[in-house]
């Protein structure tokens, strides 16, 4: 600290500790040109300099721009991982693209009086060209009062200049936070930080050692832009780079704008995997590998045939920490009815921002029909169909199909099936009843004389066997 105080008393004079600046004003205007060859950046900072698990994260979007541009930059710093947002642990690669600069000095859950701890090391075995400085959120969210939030940052500036004094600083405002429940009281403290950094960019500012403001929050919405109460999500990662990018350009010489409109990018995991399904007794087990990044998962459902329905998202939640260390995820699926085909298909998601889901997996369920009725007769002088009840039916049709009869010798009719064929090869049965609940059905007030009858059993849409015709001969 004694270091620190020595160091940060000639670049700021007339900055006292526990001061706040106030004001809107502007960064001042700074003269500065980019070093010759190669120019190194490091990126300082919390979780959203370090960025989680999915990420593209914006120290990806704008080395791609900086390096699309032509811009000779490299980053640099002492990490090159991300904070596996599942276990909150470091040592994540999981980049939604790995193909960058990953080099950066990001905690999870850093207060600027974290880093400026180590700042100075950092800067002295990386002589950074360029310190790109985004704090604040967590001394603000743990307690601490603007300034004091605005002091730590101040010590960091200072202790970064031990290390290179003529480091050129870029400080990014906090962005705004959302569904916190204490969002306004939250947003208030931010916005007042922010508002007070062109003035301590004025006072930190160096002959050789600028320091600027990169307008990060300026149409941040953490609605949108966040994948939940705090963390950018591919939108928000877009705008803070596109923030840093336009002050490297326009106040320090490093790059080009970036162009707007920005692109439209679409939000939430990136990562796809392969649904496989298994059925059992009606019942259908979805397995998929984890992707990414995702928090938790959706699962939607879709019945093919018969009777189509629409794709709907099914009331359960499948987290994402369970795929801890790449174990598979599942998911159980009942209330399927018998002989219908289904399609499932994965959604993951990151908090709130939903990804691509999967390809539909097809599944036939329960194709194991229940057996034929059995013991059908015909009771009650010839009023009552009867039969046995079936294991696995939920409900059963009664078939009726008239007799060929004709006058015999004593006046009489005499009756007999047109064949010995059931209702599944024979000509003239029609669907009499639909018992759902039950093994009886009232055939008619005057009997059923005249008629034969078949009950077929059936489980949802999977018809089941036809049990033996039985046969009411006709009565005058």
């Amino acid at each position: 600290m004694f270091v620190t105080l020595l160091v940060l008393q000639p670049f700021v004079p007339d900055f006292r500790v526990g001061e706040e600046p106030t004001g809107e004003e502007r960064t001042p205007a700074v003269e500065a040109t980019p070093p010759p060859g190669t120019a190194r950046v490091m990126v300082v900072g919390d979780s959203t300099v370090q960025g989680s698990s999915g990420d593209y994260t914006w120290r990806y979007r704008l080395w791609r721009h900086l390096d699309d541009g032509g811009a000779d930059v490299e980053f640099v710093g002492p990490h090159e991982d991300l904070i596996d947002v599942n276990t909150d642990e470091g040592g994540s690669l999981d980049y939604a693209d790995p193909d960058f600069d990953r080099a950066h000095a990001g905690r999870w859950g850093a207060t600027a009086e974290d880093l400026a701890e180590d700042i100075g090391e950092h800067v002295a075995e990386y002589e950074p060209h360029y310190l790109l400085l985004v704090a604040g959120i967590n001394d603000l969210v743990a307690g601490g009062s603007v300034r004091d939030a605005l002091d730590h940052l101040a010590e960091a500036v200072a202790t970064a200049r031990v290390g290179r004094g003529d480091v050129q600083v870029v400080l990014g405002e906090v962005t705004p936070v959302w569904d916190t429940g204490r969002d306004e009281w939250t947003n208030e403290r931010i916005h007042r930080f922010n508002r007070s950094l062109p003035a301590l960019a004025e006072r930190l500012t160096g002959e050789e050692s600028p320091v600027v403001v990169a307008r990060s929050a300026e149409s941040y919405s953490p609605v949108e832009d966040n994948w939940d109460t705090t963390h950018p999500n591919a939108r928000g990662e877009l705008k803070i780079a596109a923030a840093f990018a336009d002050t490297l350009a326009e106040s320090l010489g490093l790059g080009e704008p970036y162009p707007r409109p920005l692109p439209e990018v679409e939000v939430g995991p990136t990562g796809s995997t392969e649904v496989s399904a298994r059925e059992t007794a009606g019942e259908v087990t979805l397995t998929w590998d984890p992707i990414p990044g995702a928090t938790h998962y959706r699962v939607l459902q879709k019945r093919v045939r018969p009777d189509p329905d629409d794709r709907v998202p099914l009331p359960m939640e499948v987290d994402g920490a369970g795929g801890r260390d790449g174990q598979p995820r599942s998911a159980t699926v009942d209330n399927l009815l018998s002989g219908a085909t289904y399609e499932f298909s994965v959604r993951p998601f990151k908090g709130n921002d939903g990804g691509v889901r999967t390809e539909p997996v097809r599944v036939d369920v329960d194709d194991d029909p229940p057996g034929a009725p059995e013991s059908v007769r015909v009771e009650g002088d010839g009023a009552t169909l009867t039969w046995s009840r079936v294991a696995g039916a939920a409900h059963y049709e009664v078939w009726r199909r008239p007799l060929e009869c004709e006058p015999g010798v004593d006046g009489d009719p005499e009756c007999e099936p047109r064949d010995a064929l059931g209702p599944d090869r024979g000509e003239g049965w029609t669907v009499g009843a639909i018992v759902e609940d039950g093994t009886e059905w009232t055939i008619s007030p005057g009997g059923g004389s005249g008629h034969e009858f078949v009950v077929r059993s059936h489980r949802d849409y999977l018809a089941g066997g036809y049990s033996d015709p039985v046969a009411v001969a006709a009565t005058d």
